[in-house]
């Protein structure tokens, strides 16, 4: 086991070296604009030219206004700081990578027609999101394929070594986190073995995600015991806001015939082995059928991104799979601007509390939301819908679990009811509708899942997971969480006074 105090104090090092060179940048800029009088009249020129292009954004407001407060209040300062880490580019070699693997059109192979009409003579509320999300993604939909779902992450652990250890081609795995300990060291087994019986492993995890869980040279360590690894975004200690786009996806394949996509991580927490948030709640479900070609696709997608070497996706796609006739199942991907100006999972989300009649359930850590999110589940919950929100009663992070605290009160006035997870902390992203439509995967309510990260997620529709999602629900409610009455919900006056101040600049974290 690695000593973690190393890790961590690499990672408060090369966090004091960002916070340095963005004080010497200031500095510099300072010292100039004091020095030089055109050269104040060229920054604050700068500034309002850069304070009209924000303003002038496809985003929503939410976004814009921090930047344009700060613009206005000090145009000099708001010129330091969004030089600093506003301005985020993507190579061209990096945007075409991303984009490749969707570029041809996969409609025919995947009979899109005749699974749309399907859809379509249902009379459900599928038809939409699922050309919305064909429009924002370049994926297909599925009426071949099958999802079981695992309420925690034990179960999800088993699974995935039963899976891991079938595998006889290949195997992908995509994590934010990976820390050594007793649930790495299962699968770590299991891939060394799988490598000695000539099955390919490709890893991939989150460099700044993992950064104090694991040694700067773990990809090193991996690929010395003949695993293709490879860290996401490769972490280097300059100041760029581009460091908020992280790989937040957590998705396996074994042999483009099964494929997981998890809430959790790779680390003892996930699956109770630790507990330094009490008792850890999360899910996942693995998809079977045709619908893994997307997720062999979507770790692709980023693996092509961060390697040497590219992977081809004919190599990987699997021609026959085992139909399962049960419903409609829509593996999607979201992705930060520029890759896209979409916010996808957002729309997902609204779109099922918009269409709710008789129920919506919801379980996320973090709920740090814009009024789009938070009046939809007032005008769910004020036309009779039975809105629940379940959120951990012990939070990882104390500042995100006061902002998420100060949207309560106004949700539990307008009728929403809200339930804290008991004795410890669920990391579950979950959305279930009147039985019919659910999302499962790595979104979570929040700021950065919705703007900032690359994430995934499955969307079902008449699946019978559904039914068993439902029935964790009814656990989560009657045995393992309590309901927040209003006065509960109400901030602390010093937790007011940290939220006033961390709430303008949220959208932008």
């Amino acid at each position: 086991m690695r000593n973690r105090s190393i890790d961590a104090s690499r990672f408060a090092v090369i966090a004091l070296s960002i916070i340095l060179q963005a004080l010497v940048a200031w500095l510099i800029i300072y010292l100039v604009n004091k020095t030089f009088f055109i050269a104040q009249i060229i920054t604050t020129a700068m500034g309002i030219i850069l304070l009209l292009s924000i303003v002038n954004r496809n985003q929503p407001a939410v976004y814009k206004i921090p930047w344009v407060i700060l613009f206005l209040l000090a145009p000099v300062v708001g010129l330091m700081v969004y030089v600093t880490f506003g301005n985020v580019k993507l190579t061209k070699r990096q945007k075409k990578k991303f984009r490749r693997i969707f570029d041809e059109n996969h409609d025919g192979y995947y009979n899109q027609e005749k699974v749309l009409k399907a859809l379509e003579a249902d009379g459900g509320k599928g038809l939409g999101m699922v050309k919305y999300l064909r429009s924002a993604t370049s994926l297909p939909v599925f009426s071949n394929s099958g999802v079981t779902y695992f309420p925690t992450g034990e179960k999800f652990y088993e699974n995935l070594k039963a899976e891991l250890s079938r595998a006889e081609k290949y195997i992908f795995m995509e994590y934010f986190i990976v820390q050594e300990g007793v649930m790495w060291d299962g699968i770590f087994e299991i891939l060394q073995q799988k490598i000695k019986d000539n099955v390919q492993v490709y890893f991939m995890y989150d460099d700044v995600g993992s950064m104090s869980k694991v040694s700067p040279k773990f990809d090193k360590q991996l690929q010395h015991y003949g695993l293709h690894a490879v860290k996401f975004n490769k972490f280097y200690p300059v100041v760029s806001i581009s460091h908020n786009n992280r790989d937040h996806r957590k998705i396996t394949v074994v042999d483009g015939k099964v494929g997981f996509v998890s809430g959790g991580n790779i680390a003892d927490e996930y699956i109770n082995e630790a507990q330094p948030y009490g008792i850890w709640r999360d899910n996942s479900v693995k998809v079977s059928g045709q619908a893994v070609d997307t997720l062999v696709r979507l770790f692709i997608q980023l693996y092509n991104m961060t390697a040497a070497k590219d992977l081809v996706e004919s190599e990987f796609v699997v021609a026959e799979h085992e139909v399962v006739s049960d419903g409609f199942v829509f593996p999607f991907g979201d992705d930060p601007s520029p890759i896209t100006y979409d916010h996808i999972s957002e729309s997902v989300y609204l779109d099922i509390i918009n269409q709710s009649k008789h129920y919506l359930y919801i379980a996320t850590p973090y709920f740090i939301v814009d009024t789009n999110i938070t009046d939809a589940l007032k005008r769910a919950a004020r036309r009779g819908v039975d809105v629940r929100l379940i959120i951990p009663e012990i939070p990882d992070k104390k500042i995100i679990y006061i902002m998420t605290k100060s949207n309560l009160p106004g949700l539990i006035a307008s009728g929403v009811k809200v339930y804290k997870f008991k004795d410890g902390f669920i990391h579950s992203k979950t959305i279930l509708s009147d039985g019919d439509v659910g999302v499962v995967g790595t979104v979570n309510f929040d700021f950065r899942s919705f703007v900032h990260h690359f994430e995934c997620a499955v969307w079902m529709y008449k699946n019978s997971a559904l039914n068993d999602i439902y029935a964790d629900f009814s656990i989560l409610f009657s045995e393992e969480s309590e309901e927040v009455g209003y006065n509960q919900s109400k901030l602390k006056w010093y937790e007011s006074l940290i939220k006033s101040v961390f709430n303008l600049f949220a959208p932008l974290m």
